[in-house]
C-alpha cells in the first residue's frame, strides 16, 4: 500500500530514518575482505548485514515501516495496532518483520510460498512466537508480492519490494557505506525482489554520486539480466539450489522498470562459486553466510579484473544459513579451491 504523502529516497529522508531506527539496528561494520587479499584480489570491502539482530539487513526496513507510520501517520498507526501488520516473503524480511511487530506489539501476519523451507519457518516463529504464518501456493504467493495486497486480511500491508519507509530504511545500508568509505567506487548488491538494489542505487543518485551500483543474481534463476536484454519484463527456468535467498523465475515488473535505469550492470554468479564465496569467508573472515550473503562477494573476486574496480564494496545481506546447509559446503569445498576470474561481461 503506497501512500501518496509516503517519503521518497533522498540523503536527508534516510539520514532521519536512520536517526530512527539507530536505536533499534547495528550500524554494520565495513572492512576489508581477508578472503579476498588470500586470493589475490586485492581490496573489497564488506558490508556486513549479516551481523544485525535479526541476521540480515531486512531488519532496517522492516523497523523503517513500523516506526515511521506511527510518527508520520497516525491512521496508519492506529490501524496496524486495531488489525495488525501483513507482508509477504520468502524468509529474511518475514523474519524482520515477525521481530518488529513483537517489540512494538503489534499482532502479525506473513504470507509465504507453501515450499518454505523449515529452517525458515523456525526463525520466523523464533523471532515472534504468536506470528500468524499463512503458507500460499506459489502463484498466489507470487501475485500478492506483485500486487503488494492480500485481499480479506484486515491488517495493513507493507511490501518489502515497494512500501516507501522500507525502500528508506534500506537506503541508509547506502549513507553508511559512502559515510565509512567515501571513495567506494562499485557496490555490489545481491538480487532478490530488487529493492536493496534499487533503494542503494537511488540514494547514491541522489548524493550526486559516480559510484556504480550491479545487482548480483544467480546463474540458476536469473531474471533481471533477461529482462534487460529482452527490454521488458520476462520470466526464466528457475532450478532450485541452496541459494535460496536469491534467484526466481520471475521479476515484478514495476520494479524491472525502476531499476533499469538506476544500475551499471547485471552480474552472475553459480551456486559453486557462492559455495565457495561461503567456505572462504567462514575460513578467513569469521563469517557465516547464507547463499544469498556471499552472492555479492563471489561477484566481486569473479568480475574485479574486467572491471578494474580499486574500492568495490560487496553488501553481505544475510548469515542464515541452515546448518547442514553449511556443513556440506565446507566438507565439499576444498580450503586451497578458488573463483576464477572471467574476461566477459554478463
Amino acid at each position: 500500500m503506497i501512500r501518496e504523502d509516503s517519503p521518497q529516497i533522498s540523503v536527508d529522508n534516510a539520514r532521519r530514518v536512520a536517526e530512527l531506527i539507530g536505536p533499534h539496528v547495528l550500524r554494520t561494520s565495513l572492512r576489508p575482505s581477508k578472503a579476498a587479499e588470500r586470493a589475490g584480489a586485492g581490496n573489497v570491502f564488506l558490508k556486513c548485514e549479516n551481523l544485525q539482530p535479526t541476521d540480515s539487513f531486512k531488519l532496517r526496513g522492516a523497523l523503517s515501516a513500523v516506526l515511521g507510520y506511527r510518527c508520520a501517520h497516525p491512521e496508519v498507526w492506529t490501524h496496524m495496532q486495531s488489525r495488525g501488520v501483513v507482508t509477504c516473503s520468502s524468509g529474511n524480511f518475514a523474519q524482520g518483520m515477525a521481530h518488529a511487530t513483537l517489540q512494538l506489539g503489534l499482532d502479525y501476519t506473513v504470507i509465504v510460498p507453501h515450499h518454505i523451507a523449515p529452517f525458515k519457518l523456525d526463525r520466523i516463529q523464533l523471532y515472534n512466537p504468536t506470528a500468524n504464518v499463512i503458507r500460499a501456493p506459489l502463484e498466489r504467493w507470487r501475485t500478492a508480492m506483485i500486487d503488494a495486497r492480500y485481499p480479506g486480511l484486515p491488517g495493513f500491508f507493507v511490501s518489502s519490494e515497494s512500501d516507501p519507509y522500507v525502500c528508506l530504511g534500506n537506503s541508509t545500508i547506502a549513507l553508511e557505506i559512502l559515510e565509512d568509505l567515501p571513495e567506494v567506487d562499485a557496490i555490489l548488491v545481491p538480487f532478490g525482489g530488487g529493492n536493496l538494489a534499487y533503494s542503494i542505487a537511488s540514494l547514491l543518485r541522489c548524493a550526486r554520486r559516480k559510484t556504480k551500483v550491479f545487482a548480483v543474481e544467480v546463474s540458476t534463476g536469473a531474471p533481471l539480466a533477461a529482462s534487460i536484454r529482452a527490454g521488458k519484463p520476462v520470466t526464466v527456468e528457475h532450478k532450485p539450489s541452496f541459494v535460496d535467498g536469491i534467484g526466481a523465475s520471475f521479476i515484478i515488473p514495476w520494479q524491472f522498470y525502476r531499476l533499469r535505469d538506476v544500475l551499471s550492470g547485471v552480474l552472475s554468479v553459480t551456486p559453486r562459486e557462492i559455495a565457495i564465496a561461503i567456505s572462504s569467508l567462514a575460513r578467513s573472515d569469521d563469517l557465516l553466510l547464507e547463499g544469498a550473503g556471499a552472492a555479492a562477494f563471489a561477484a566481486a573476486l569473479k568480475y574485479m579484473p574486467l572491471y578494474r574496480w580499486k574500492t568495490p564494496c560487496a553488501v553481505i545481506t544475510g548469515g542464515a544459513i541452515d546448518p547442514s546447509v553449511l556443513r556440506g559446503i565446507l566438507q565439499t569445498v576444498l580450503p586451497t579451491e578458488m573463483i576464477m576470474p572471467t574476461g566477459e561481461m554478463s
